[in-house]
């Protein structure tokens, strides 16, 4: 298995086992049967993706992009509800006016990456998280703000290792090329405070 991949999943389970420790935590302290309902399906979706990126991603030649036509503003709307997402800052969807009617890009890896940078805005943000997409330089670009302390803040509860996070966003974006174009990632200030993420496919 390449190393690419194993950081990939490594770095998706680890925030999944994180909001399932969180959850088996709290019913510890205080059972609940709808609670400990979702817990286990928590560890069903757990499971199932373990296979399907193990089925689906288990060569030897690096991430291969599978492309097929997605519609972006309902792409979009699928992150929206996800299964493992913190209570906290709420997530607002942002599709922006004149958005291609699809793109051809591998909706598995994408959604991974930008689930991976949504983890990481909810850790930081104080009142909200932005989910945006929009068409910019011939490709499709996805961003995920937070109004966080930001990049470079000396706040301490701001400091985390985001290096892991954006090398396997960076190899998701490299797995999807055009000709000699491939896409990329920046990890970039957010206008008026806060981080802001961009993952832009070719």
């Amino acid at each position: 298995m390449n190393r690419e991949l194993v950081a990939l999943l490594a770095h998706d389970l680890k925030n999944q086992l994180g909001q399932l420790e969180a959850e088996l935590a709290s019913l510890s302290l205080q059972p609940d049967a709808a609670r400990a309902t979702r817990a286990h399906q928590h560890c069903a979706q757990l499971r199932q993706r373990l296979v399907a990126y193990l089925t689906l991603y288990g060569g030897r030649q690096g991430l291969r992009a599978q492309l097929e036509d997605e519609a972006p503003a309902d792409f979009l709307r699928t992150l929206e509800h996800i299964a493992s997402r913190p209570e906290g800052a709420p997530l607002h969807l942002c599709p922006a006016a004149g958005l291609p009617p699809y793109w051809y890009f591998d909706a598995r890896l994408v959604r991974l990456a930008l689930e991976a940078a949504l983890h990481n805005a909810w850790r930081f943000a104080r009142a909200e998280v932005l989910l945006s997409v929009q068409s910019q330089a011939g490709g499709l670009l996805f961003t995920v703000e937070d109004d966080g302390p930001g990049l470079g803040s000396q706040d301490p509860s701001a400091q985390s290792s985001t290096g892991l996070g954006m090398q396997l966003c960076a190899a998701v974006a490299r797995a999807h090329r055009r000709e000699a174009v491939r896409g990329r990632v920046d990890l970039l200030p957010r206008v008026g405070g806060g981080t802001r993420f961009e993952l832009w496919l070719p």
